[in-house]
Formats: C-alpha cells, sequence, structure tokens
C-alpha cells in the first residue's frame, strides 16, 4: 500500500527540522571538537603532534669569515666577511620529565637533536673559519671593571699563551665539536662562583654540549589549554620562575607562547613568544596575509621594534645595561651568554641601524632571506611555515687596561647566523583545509535538506488539499443523489 501524503508530510517535517538544526549547530559542533583536540591533554591530536612532531625541522648555520684579519688588527681596517654555508642539520626535539599539575599547566623538559645533511649543505664542515676569540673577549669584558692588578694577571696570561684577537677554527668546530682553549682551561681550576661561567664549559663551540641536552634550554612550565582554550601553549614559568635575572622590570618577565604553538583564534595583531636563547620575549607583528591551496594564514614577523633603540622605541629601555651605545637593530644579550659581549640581530643586520650594517663590508640584507616570520592559521593558529632567523654578533673594542685590545677599532661583527625551519607539510595543509571548509559544506548540504524536505512537505500539502477537496466533493455528489 503507497504511502499517504500524511505521512510524506510528516517525514518532510522532520527532514527540515534535522536540516536546519544541523545547518546551524555543525559548525558550532565542529568548532567544539577542533577546540577539544587542540588542548594539550594525552589522546588529543595536539599532544601527539606535541610528542612528536610530523613537520620536518630544519636548522641552517652561516658563517662569516673575515678575510682581512690581519688589517683590521694592524691597519684599523674595516673588516671584511664572506657568508660561508649554507651547514643544515636535521633538528627534533624530544620532550622529557613531563609532569602535569591542577592548575592546568605541565612541565616538562626538552632535548633537541641536530644531525649534519650534507646533501643540502654548501660546503665542509672541516672548512676553516676565521674570526674573534670569543673566549678572550667574553673573558675581557668579565673584568673591564676589575681592579687593575687583576688586569695585569690577565695580560701576562694572555702574553705567555699567545693568545690572538682572531683564531681560525674548523666549522665543526665552531659550532658542535668545540675546541679547547687556554682561558677556558684556566677558568675551570677557579672555583665556581668567581666566574660567570657554567661547570663543565672546557670547550668554545656555539652548540658545544647542546646535541641531546636535557638541560640546556632549561625546564618549561606551559598552560594546557583545558581549562582556557586561550591560553593554550602560554608560558607560565621557565625554570622555575615568572620573572628572570637577566633583565630588569618587565623585560625580565617569561611572557608568550613557549615557542611552537599558539591558542586559536588569532587576530591580525601580533604575537608573543618566549626565546630561551635569548632569555626574553619577542614579539612578531602581523605583517600580511599569506595563502596556500585555498588557505589563509596571518604573517607575523620581526620589525623594526623588536629590536629597537630606547629612542624609537622607549619601551625597550630596560632590554639595554652598562655603557653599551644602545643602537637600532641589535639587543644586547651578554647577560644571557655569562658576559660574552654577545648581540642578536636579525642576519646581514636587516632592519637595523645603517651604522651597524656598514661597519663591515660584504652584508646584504634582504627580506626574503633575513626575515624571521611565521605563518599562522588564524582558527587553529596551527603553522604553515616557520623561519626564524638570528645572527649572533661579538662587540670588540678597546677596554681600559687590557693590552692586546688597546688599539682595536669598535665594531659589533657578526660571527654566523641560522635560521630554523618548519614546513607544514601538503597532507596536514589537506586536513586543515578540511577542517576548515568541512563544517560549511556540511551545513550547504544540510540546508539542500531542508529545503528538499520543505518541498516534500509542501507538495504533500497540496496533495493532501486536493485529496480533501475530491473527498468533499464526492461527499457532495453522494448527497445530490
Amino acid at each position: 500500500m503507497s504511502r499517504g501524503p500524511v505521512f510524506w508530510g510528516v517525514i518532510g517535517i522532520i527532514g527540515a527540522i534535522i536540516g536546519v538544526v544541523c545547518a546551524v549547530g555543525l559548525p558550532f559542533l565542529v568548532s567544539f571538537i577542533v577546540d577539544q583536540q587542540l588542548r594539550l591533554q594525552p589522546g588529543t591530536i595536539m599532544y601527539n603532534f606535541w610528542e612528536n612532531s610530523p613537520v620536518p625541522m630544519y636548522i641552517r648555520f652561516y658563517m662569516f669569515n673575515v678575510t682581512n684579519s690581519e688589517d683590521v688588527l694592524n691597519h684599523q681596517a674595516k673588516p671584511i666577511v664572506e657568508e660561508i654555508g649554507p651547514f643544515t642539520y636535521t633538528e627534533v626535539h624530544e620532550r622529557v620529565n613531563v609532569e602535569r599539575y591542577d592548575n592546568f599547566t605541565l612541565k616538562f623538559q626538552q632535548k633537541r637533536y641536530w644531525q649534519y645533511v650534507e646533501e643540502m649543505s654548501n660546503g665542509s664542515l672541516d672548512g676553516l673559519i676565521t674570526n674573534l676569540n670569543v673566549p678572550l673577549l667574553s673573558a675581557a669584558n668579565a673584568i673591564r671593571y676589575k681592579p687593575q692588578f687583576i688586569k695585569f694577571g690577565f695580560n701576562e696570561f694572555v702574553d705567555r699563551t699567545n693568545t690572538e684577537i682572531f683564531v681560525t677554527k674548523t666549522v665543526n668546530e665552531l659550532l658542535f665539536a668545540g675546541y679547547s682553549d687556554a682561558l677556558l682551561n684556566f677558568s675551570q681550576l677557579i672555583p665556581p662562583g668567581y666566574l660567570d661561567i657554567p661547570p663543565g664549559y672546557d670547550k668554545f663551540g656555539w652548540f658545544y654540549n647542546r646535541n641531546g641536552s636535557e638541560t640546556y634550554d632549561g625546564v618549561f612550565n606551559i598552560f594546557t589549554g583545558v581549562d582556557d582554550i586561550s591560553k593554550l601553549d602560554v608560558m607560565d614559568m621557565w625554570n622555575y620562575t615568572r620573572q628572570t635575572k637577566y633583565y630588569e622590570s618587565y623585560c625580565g618577565m617569561v611572557n608568550g607562547s613557549f615557542g611552537e604553538g599558539w591558542p586559536p583564534r588569532r587576530e591580525r595583531t601580533s604575537i608573543e613568544m618566549y626565546s630561551t636563547d635569548l632569555c626574553r620575549s619577542i614579539t612578531l607583528d602581523y605583517t600580511q596575509d599569506v595563502s596556500k591551496k585555498g588557505v589563509t594564514f596571518y604573517r607575523f614577523a620581526g620589525t623594526e621594534r623588536m629590536f629597537a633603540s630606547v629612542q624609537e622605541n622607549p619601551e625597550n629601555w630596560c632590554f639595554w645595561s652598562g655603557d653599551v651605545f644602545n643602537l637600532s637593530g641589535v639587543t644586547n644579550s651578554s647577560t644571557c651568554r655569562y658576559g660574552s659581549p654577545a648581540f642578536v640581530s636579525f642576519p646581514h643586520y636587516y632592519l637595523a641601524d645603517s651604522f651597524l650594517q656598514n661597519q663591515v663590508d660584504g652584508l646584504n640584507p634582504h627580506q626574503d632571506l633575513h626575515e624571521f616570520h611565521v605563518d599562522l592559521e588564524p582558527r587553529t593558529s596551527v603553522p604553515l611555515q616557520v623561519n626564524a632567523r638570528f645572527q649572533i654578533n661579538i662587540l670588540l673594542e678597546s677596554i681600559k687596561g687590557i693590552r692586546i685590545l688597546k688599539n682595536v677599532t669598535q665594531v659589533y661583527m657578526p660571527v654566523m647566523w641560522f635560521g630554523v625551519t618548519a614546513d607544514l607539510t601538503d597532507n596536514l595543509l589537506g586536513w586543515i583545509h578540511f577542517t576548515l571548509i568541512g563544517p560549511y559544506i556540511g551545513s550547504f548540504c544540510f540546508f539542500l535538506l531542508f529545503v528538499a524536505s520543505m518541498v516534500v512537505v509542501a507538495k504533500s500539502g497540496i496533495k493532501y488539499a486536493k485529496m480533501k477537496k475530491n473527498t468533499t466533493q464526492k461527499r457532495g455528489d453522494n448527497n445530490g443523489r
């Protein structure tokens, strides 16, 4: 027996209700599910990504070779530098000593592993690089305000050990292997507390003893976002404190994310992250929209105000200390680097004061090559691309009472720069795209169900009305007989 119009009308009304409820509610349901999966708790997608990132990460090192070191010392010539590299390594992060707390934070340390990738490199790890003697300049800077008898002993030690201002070492020694140094060897004999040098620092290398170390990056404490998704990945403490000793006032506060994740729902404003390499927070400003395969990302980049002088950005006053002249384009990292006269900038002094760019020959700042930026999908804050680029510079200057530095000309010498890159795979980008547009496709389909159901209801109503009319006419005809 065929179904009547009443049946189909009821089915149509049910379908219309389902269609309108799902069309309106599906985006909210998917948004709720996405937020649940973004939280840092065991079992979620984000937690799995946090433990083992599916995105390949690389770090590329570029060394600056000083080609006229003798003229720099003997004739006060302008240094000429030659960029050598890149020397490319894979970078893998392992979270260890993870603990969860009742205030919706988790504590962890991380091991970073680097493996050389020869086919992605340009140059040999055995190649020789000439640049400043960092242990010498660090020791000289550490005693610059000490009594003269200490400087006298230092001068004698430098003379007896034939220590020079410039050294020539292999790339591998300067990066990971490290090299022995007379000053470092002597520092190991000094009781702890007299010099700001960590124990076991028996060789010098920028990444010496860092490969696989669980202590170097410190102890992180971050919010999981379980109670408040807007605090996801935000730092609560670093090394058990919210106020570090490296900078005074708010400059020493531990702010922003831990650098590998950000809270969702970003606006076109700025993002903040805490850099353990700089011992400070940095702010990246929104600069433009970036699109790839139908997905829009917000680009947040390091701008002039990050390393601006106090005159250009008064908020940066507490990132400077001592009697070092405040220049735009560099930040004083000496307190973070055991007293070494280290200054951090963007590569090739990109966005820096022209005075810094012109102190040496061989630099060519370019936005595409030297900008620090992060591209985030605004709804989920999943990064499309990360290009974290910094340059390390050492201040060479005359220090009263230090003979070897008596006649040097002040220069912020570029030593090396590095860039950490991570690019979202096409497979993950496809899932992000589906997550963003899927709910709206579903809503459209349910809207079509609503329209189709209303058509069924309308047709059923028309058919039912005709049936009623025919029934009434037949009754009238029968009564007329």
